[in-house]
This record gives C-alpha cells, sequence and structure tokens, in this order.
C-alpha cells in the first residue's frame, strides 16, 4: 500500500545498505493492530546507525502505516514509563513546555487509558504530517532512552550493538 505508491522515497538498488534493527518480538507485546515488523526494525536500525538518510526514507514510509507509527510512540511511552516511574505530564500536556511535539502529546495523551487502542485509533484519525511530528518525538526518545547507560531500554543498545551496530553510542 504506502509503500509501493508512484512518488514515495526509495533507494536504487547501488545506494542500499542494511542497518540491523529491533524487531517487535523482542519488544514487550502491545495490544493494539498488528504493527510492520520489517518496517519498524529498518525505522530503529536506522536511527540506532544514526542515518539520516535511511531514517528519512524509513520514517516517510512508517508515517503511511498508523499502526506502526502508534506502536513507536507506544513504546517511547513505554521507556519514559520504565526510565522514569511515569510518563512526564510534559509528554501529554500540550500547555507545558518540552520539546515533545504535540502530536506526540496528542497520541500519549490518549494511550493513558488500561490498554493502547485509543492510541492506535487516534493515530489512524492523524494526518501524514501530524504521525511524522509524533514517529519523530517517539524515534528521538526511544533512541535516547536506549543508550542511556543503566536506563530503559538497554536492552535495545545491547540488541543493536550485537547485530554490528555501532559501538562508540
Amino acid at each position: 500500500m504506502g509503500r509501493h505508491k508512484p512518488g514515495k522515497p526509495r533507494r536504487s538498488s547501488k545506494d542500499q545498505h542494511d542497518h540491523p534493527g529491533v524487531h517487535l518480538e523482542e519488544l514487550p507485546h502491545s495490544d493494539g493492530p498488528n504493527a510492520d515488523d520489517a518496517l519498524f526494525a529498518a525505522v530503529t536500525g536506522a536511527a540506532l546507525a544514526r542515518c539520516t538518510s535511511c531514517q528519512d526514507v524509513t520514517l516517510t514510509l512508517l508515517v503511511e502505516d498508523p499502526a506502526t507509527c502508534a506502536r513507536l510512540v507506544e513504546l517511547a511511552c513505554g521507556a519514559m514509563i520504565e526510565a522514569e516511574g511515569s510518563l512526564p505530564p510534559n509528554q501529554t500536556d500540550p500547555d507545558l513546555p518540552g520539546l515533545a511535539s504535540l502530536s506526540f502529546r496528542r497520541l500519549a495523551r490518549a494511550g493513558q487509558g488500561a490498554t493502547a487502542h485509543a492510541m492506535y485509533e487516534e493515530c489512524e484519525r492523524m494526518t501524514a504530517h501530524e504521525r511524522r511530528d509524533a514517529a519523530n518525538t517517539a524515534l528521538d526518545t526511544l533512541v535516547g532512552y536506549a543508550y542511556l547507560p543503566s536506563g530503559g531500554l538497554a536492552g535495545l543498545r545491547r540488541q543493536h550493538m550485537h547485530l554490528g551496530g555501532n559501538s562508540a553510542l
């Protein structure tokens, strides 16, 4: 669907390179709709490798897939909760100062119920531009928490290093 539309970003085979990413089955299970594991791995691999050209392409594809975008936001919220003990108010309240995009805050607020279904439904209603804003914040958050020495998602860092990622991070 989204990845096969004319005009969508693509690389020629000679420019293509691979960044091992994190697969969804290696992470806590979600009660939301099924996300695209290959796309999630491509996005996280590019981000963990700090390859901005691949990250731009994969994020453009990700925003066409609301379930995978919502899963990225869900995991970023989970990383904050794991490391901080709760979701900081400036990640959900649009009136508080902070770096989280308004779109990310909107999804994080929607996901504060007993299940994440509302987050996935809200992501489905968003425009591609809004999902891109939310995904940018989520990816920065997820990768940031992955590289905390003692904090949340240290397993992401170990997984990335095990797959041949940049160990100097």
